[in-house]
């Protein structure tokens, strides 16, 4: 029962207990006095009545005694009046039923009036001759009573009323910071941090509002030093000072953790660009002229990767920067290349370099056989041969082992894909995520594979999600990857209702922005509305900076239904990370370039703690991503992880 409702019952049963005890005060007192005045009226008739008749008593005028004694009898205020002689024998008798109008019987009933004799003794001369006994009639007195409880009632009743409804609605304008402070604590609870500009009059009100202003502005402050802490360790442990670019430490973390990922990388390309006589320059315009240089070579190149969602930029040292870009095809690198080396000669056009040989790239394509060190190295080699090439000279070379499933065409890939999904042949995989805790299963991430051979799936391998994936993507496919996979799923939450188990599925960006897609998602939540709280969304990290509306949309969707949201490989962007407070997601999965070697890494262990810190304060969990060593796993509860996933916890089944 509500603070409310509980005061109002209180008041009404006050007014209640007030009411009853006055109530019967009041019934007790008027009764008594009525009783008395009945006896009062009684006596006073009976000495009147034997006064007057005392001396025609003495002459025996019996006539005369009746009409005086039916004088006062008829005027029907008395039940009896009766002469009487000596021996008790009637003289005049006179008796009136007791007949009450106007008054319910049961009240008669419950509050019986008594009616005592009034008596006068009859005198001749100093003799008794007789006596005279009067009982009053007790209707007028059952009327007055009745009216008197029930006027009475009646006031109490209009004036509880009045006193009800004056006393909710000052209940009403009293609790109204109450419900105001409800809300904020709720706002809070949901990472929102409102402050009550209205204070109310009330002095204990006013406390409790202003207490809760204070615990919102420090919990919101508490978060913002966080966030700041995690921000400035990000930039000191792996931002470049100078150009705010990705650190080499930070790329090189990346780029391992992609190329012992398969599911998220299966080909690409290592970009290496080298400014040319970078440090003759700094020598002969000085370090700030340099610094400059740096600063606006990295917004030429910023401008490129912008076209490319899953790149990164990095500036490694000096004169040196890198380039990784996921997924893409070799004639796309050749327009990355093109693209890159205009960059560079838009750099003479400035106005502050006097050579327009600013400087050259060298690429390489990374093909999913090659070690990074080996990747490195044909970059490295590709850079070589584009400064034997002149000015802002490109060189990209490509390894002689290519597998055959990642060269097929745009038509290939879209024919392959397409029958893949009229057969069938979309395969799920799923992968364990425990609880630090106790390593009990929180979920199972679904992991997608189609057959390399789609007519005798038995007979071949299987192709993951990070070789497919893309191709789908640049043909615009992935919608439909997605819908096949939401509903086998479904289907098979449908077939095991008793199974508490949840499965993670992971959206393709260009996916979530398609109103078709979102259409057909709710239509399917609906169907299966039974076990659709048993599922969780994952987006990756990029897709939910660059799509924030399409994102809070799906947020507000698959929550109504119960489900879940999680951002998936967060920390790979250098953006704040305050967008989390509007975003209500439920995990955060920390990105494998952090948790891969987080044990030998002490910088990247305070940021992990920090940004669990963070997570835990907005209310979501944090889960480590590709933990394949036991010391690895054994560290994550110091650094309040949540949960893990990765080889060391489970292989894809």
């Amino acid at each position: 029962m509500t603070l409310s409702k509980q005061l109002i019952a209180l008041i009404v049963a006050l007014l209640l207990l007030v009411f009853a005890g006055t109530f019967l005060i009041s019934v007790h007192n008027t009764r008594d006095y009525l009783e008395k005045q009945l006896e009062s009226h009684a006596q006073d008739a009976a000495t009147s009545l034997g006064l007057s008749i005392s001396p025609y008593m003495e002459e025996n005028d019996i006539a005369t005694v009746t009409s005086m004694t039916d004088a006062i009898f008829d005027r029907g205020f008395y039940r009896v009046i009766r002469v009487e002689d000596m021996q008790g024998k009637p003289l005049v008798d006179r008796v009136l039923p007791v007949q009450i109008e106007g008054v319910p019987e049961w009240f008669i009933e419950r509050l019986p009036l008594t009616t005592p004799e009034g008596e006068a003794t009859l005198m001749n001369g100093w003799l008794q001759s007789g006596r005279v006994v009067v009982k009053s009639h007790p209707g007028y007195a059952y009327s007055q009573l009745w009216q008197t409880i029930a006027g009475t009632l009646r006031w109490f009743l209009i004036s509880a009323a009045i006193a009800l409804v004056l006393g909710v609605l000052l209940l009403r304008q009293v609790l109204r910071p109450l419900r105001s402070v409800e809300e904020q604590a709720n706002a809070i609870c949901n990472r929102e941090f409102p402050i009550l500009d209205k204070l109310p009059r009330t002095t204990d009100m006013r406390r409790i509002v202003e207490a809760m202003n204070r615990m919102s502005s420090k919990v919101r402050q508490m978060l913002d030093d966080l966030e700041r802490l995690a921000s400035g360790l990000r930039r000191q442990a792996y931002q470049h000072p100078v150009t705010g670019l990705a650190n080499k430490r930070f790329f090189m973390d990346l780029l391992t953790n992609q190329v012992n990922s398969d599911e998220e990388f299966s080909s690409g390309a290592l970009c290496l660009i080298q400014l040319k006589s970078f440090k003759q320059y700094n020598d002969a315009h000085g370090y700030k002229a340099g610094d400059d240089l740096l600063q606006d070579t990295a917004t030429q190149l910023e401008q490129v990767t912008a076209q490319w969602p899953r790149s990164q930029l990095a500036h490694l040292t000096g004169a040196d920067f890198a380039i990784l870009v996921q997924d893409c095809s070799e004639q796309q690198v050749l327009n990355l290349a093109e693209q890159l080396s205009a960059a560079l000669a838009g750099l003479y056009g400035t106005g502050k370099l006097d050579n327009p040989d600013v400087g050259h790239v060298g690429i390489g394509f990374y093909d999913g056989s090659q070690s990074v060190p080996l990747l490195f190295s044909e970059a490295d080699m590709a850079l070589r041969m584009a400064q034997a090439k002149g000015a802002n000279g490109w060189h990209f070379t490509t390894s002689d082992d290519i597998e055959q499933g990642q060269v097929r065409g745009a038509t290939e890939w879209r024919e392959f894909i397409g029958q893949a999904l009229e057969s069938n042949r979309v395969q799920l995989q799923f992968q364990p995520v425990v609880s630090c805790a106790d390593r009990k299963l929180l979920h199972r991430e679904v992991l997608v594979r189609i057959p390399e051979n789609l007519d005798l799936p038995e007979q071949g391998g299987l192709l993951s999600a990070g070789l497919f994936m893309p191709q789908a993507e640049s043909l615009g496919m992935t919608a439909e990857i997605d819908k096949s996979v939401i509903s086998q799923v479904l289907q098979l939450l449908a077939d095991a209702p008793d199974d508490d188990t949840h499965y993670a599925i992971n959206l393709s960006p260009p996916s979530i922005k398609q109103e078709s897609f979102i259409e057909w998602l709710e239509g399917r939540l609906t169907q299966y509305q039974a076990v659709a709280g048993r599922m969780i969304f994952e987006l990756p990290e990029y897709g939910v900076v660059a799509n924030t509306e399409h994102v809070l949309a799906l947020l507000s969707l698959v929550t109504g239904f119960g489900a879940k949201l999680s951002i998936d490989h967060f920390g790979r962007s250098f953006g704040s990370l305050a967008y989390l407070r509007s975003m209500k997601v439920d995990y955060l999965k920390i990105d494998g370039s952090f948790m891969r070697s987080i044990d030998e890494n002490s910088d990247n262990q305070f940021f992990v703690q920090a940004l669990a810190e963070i997570a835990h304060g907005l209310e979501i969990e944090v889960i480590g991503e590709s933990i394949e060593t036991e010391s690895a796993w054994k560290l994550l509860p110091s650094l309040h992880v949540d949960g893990a996933q990765g080889y060391f916890i489970g292989r894809p089944e």
